[in-house]
This record gives C-alpha cells, structure tokens and sequence, in this order.
C-alpha cells in the first residue's frame, strides 16, 4: 500500500469515523450523559427537533468532538466503572478502523497504517484549527480552560492523546482484518504452479511408444503397423 493509497483510506476512514460519531449520542450510549455524569441529558431529542439532515450532521459533529476531547485514560481513571462511557469513546474507531481495513487493507500492517493514518489525519485538523482559532484574542484561554476542566488537560494534550489512545484501539482491530484478508504470496504462486501443470498433462496426448495392442496388450514399436505379438494390425 502505497502513501497515496494509505493517504485516501485514511480520508475515508476519518469520514467514516465521522457518521460513527453519530450513533455515540444515541440510546443507549448517550456519551454526553456519561460524560457529565447526567448533567446533560436527552441530547439527542433536543438534536432530533431539527431538521433531518441538520439533526444527523450536528449530532455527529458533536459526538465526534467529545469522542477526540475525552481520552481513553480520562474515562478508566476518573469512570472506571462506566463501562458505556467507555465503549461510547473507543467504539467509533473500532467501527471506523474496522470498515476500511476490510476495503483497503490485505495485510496486517496495511490495517495498522490505514488506522495510524485515520488519528493523524485528525489530529492535523484539530491542530490547525485550534491555532486558526487561538489568533483570535482570548480565545485560546477559553478553549484551553474548557478542555483543562473537562479532562485535566489542556487542549493539544487532550486532543493529542485521546486520537493517539483511539487510534491505536483501532489499528489492533484494524491489523486484525489486515490478517484475515492477507493471503501469502507464495501460495498463490503455488497454486498457479499446480493449476499449470494439471492443464499441461491434460493438455498431453499419449504418444505411440506409451500405447500398447489393443488385442493382446503388448507394447507397441514406434514404426511397425502390426503387433509383433499377436500380429494384429494397429
């Protein structure tokens, strides 16, 4: 796999992980009440009066914003026993991760880069935006006060490894569809060898010094028209 090819996998895998986000703020998972411990609540009825569309692309985009805010780590040190909260922040690179991996990816390896590619193609765009946003004046403190009360670390820390923990959640799963797709090479070669020599012997007529007499079953002399056996003629 080629950095062109590793460079679009991990583009469509960042979508997908995108419309996976969706599905973290939906019942049960309702990641927004596990985070806040019920301080919020009913997010997705509140995104549900909008209209269709609008409702899918702002709930994602929610769900996708907490998902790369909150480590993994945050969630065992400081919920350890809330185990949805958990699957809510790990399962939608594990969905992402998996999907493309069953395109793109036909080795282990493959599946590890596609998914490495999917965190850094999010982490490049959590960075640029942040500074885009920190020209502005005051805004960098507010935002690096949101996530410092929120998760303990200031934003690019947060940011940072919550994509390098999910991530790498993802290429685990994503070097295991890697290696249920990988067939050896060497296997193939043999199996190309095996399908030409049965062509070739099926392809192979019996010459005349393997033929024998059809009358007494003596092997027959290249040039002869009769047996010299039971002198029948061939």
């Amino acid at each position: 796999m080629g950095l062109k090819r590793v460079v679009w996998s991990g583009f469509f895998g960042m979508i997908l992980l995108f419309l996976a986000s969706w599905l973290m703020i939906l019942k049960p998972f309702d990641i927004t009440s596990n985070i806040t411990g019920g301080l919020i609540q009913n997010l997705e009825d509140a995104v549900g009066s909008l209209a269709p569309f609008l409702s899918f692309i702002v709930g994602a985009l929610l769900g996708l914003i907490l998902v790369l805010i909150f480590p993994i780590h945050w969630c065992l040190m400081y919920q350890p026993d809330n185990v949805m909260l958990l699957i809510s922040v790990t399962l939608p690179w594990i969905l992402a991760c998996s999907t493309i991996c069953a395109i793109y990816a036909k080795t282990p390896g493959q599946g590890i880069r596609t998914s490495l590619a999917i965190g850094i193609g999010y982490l490049i765009l959590a960075l640029v935006i942040y500074f885009i946003l920190s020209l502005i004046p005051s805004v960098g403190p507010i935002i690096n006060g949101l996530t410092t009360g929120l998760t303990d670390l200031p934003y690019i820390f947060a940011v940072s490894t919550a994509i390098l923990e999910g991530c790498l959640v993802g290429a685990v799963f994503g070097g295991f569809i890697g290696a249920l797709r990988y067939k050896p090479a060497g296997d193939s070669s043999k199996q190309k060898s095996k399908k030409s020599k049965a062509k070739f012997e099926d392809d192979t007529e019996p010459t005349l010094e393997d033929s024998h007499c059809t009358n007494c079953g003596a092997k027959l002399v290249p040039g002869n028209d009769f047996c010299n056996n039971c002198g029948m003629k061939i």
